[in-house]
């Protein structure tokens, strides 16, 4: 399908960049993130996503502790520890040497070659998925998008984050995340703009999507700005488009 092309595609060139730069990224000995090193006792590096051996098929990507500040699971503070997936997707756009300040030359990056000033939603689930993947016990993406290891549905897990941000996009909260990335990956040059992202491919919305979309408005209740709060909004299911591509190409343009 084209989730699994799109992301075995990504893996010949930007996952394993992300591998070679993933032990600074997560403060973590380089060699646990070669693709064949066995992670699926490494609890050190899958309890960051909070994957356990034989409970993969009901992964819940808002309980990934690596996305929240100190590694601490807080429905009202979902993917504020925004600094890893900024890393991941500045590897993506502008090159693993990116990353280190003092960096020269090289060829154009992406983010130069399609004019980007700004992440997008799909962008950012790109990002995301990959740091799942990196975590994850799984050497390499298997074709139905499912994790051979883990038995993570990869799949299912962008389409969910991506609705995430379709429907937050314009929250107060969100709109906070989106400007710290986009002031480290793109040194802050520009200003946040709407995306006009409003599509999203999704089989079924999970429990956990709506509380933790939920608990994100309710954690504006006491605000004397309700303008920032949004309802939650039932997006219309396209079952033809149920994968996306997910290059770091098509990325960036969704």
């Amino acid at each position: 399908n084209q989730f699994g092309s799109g992301m075995q595609q990504a893996r010949s060139s930007f996952l394993n960049s992300l591998r070679t730069v993933a032990g600074g990224i997560f403060n973590m000995p380089n060699e646990f993130f070669v693709s064949k090193y066995d992670r699926t006792s490494l609890s050190q590096v899958t309890d960051l996503i909070g994957w356990e051996a034989g409970k993969g098929k009901a992964y819940d990507i808002f309980k990934a502790p690596i996305l929240y500040p100190d590694h601490i699971v807080n429905e009202k503070k979902i993917f504020r520890n925004w600094i890893v997936i900024a890393k991941a997707m500045k590897v993506a756009v502008c090159g693993k040497m990116s990353l280190y300040s003092k960096a020269r030359g090289g060829p154009p990056s992406y983010a130069k070659m399609w004019k980007l000033t700004s992440c997008t939603p799909g962008l950012i689930t790109f990002s995301v998925t990959s740091i799942i993947f990196i975590l994850s016990p799984d050497q390499e993406f298997s074709g139905d998008g499912v994790g051979a290891i883990s038995s993570i549905a990869y799949h299912s897990l962008f389409q969910t984050v991506k609705k995430f941000f379709v429907v937050k996009w314009n929250h107060q909260r969100i709109k906070s995340v989106v400007e710290q990335i986009n002031g480290y990956v793109f040194d802050g040059t520009v200003k946040t703009q709407p995306s006009n992202d409003t599509q999203c491919t999704m089989e079924q919305v999970t429990e956990s999507l709506d509380r933790v979309m939920a608990a994100l408005d309710a954690s504006d209740s006491d605000s004397n700005d309700d303008s920032d709060s949004l309802e939650y909004v039932n997006l219309p299911v396209q079952a033809a488009n149920i994968h996306p591509t997910v290059t770091a190409a098509a990325a960036a343009t969704i």
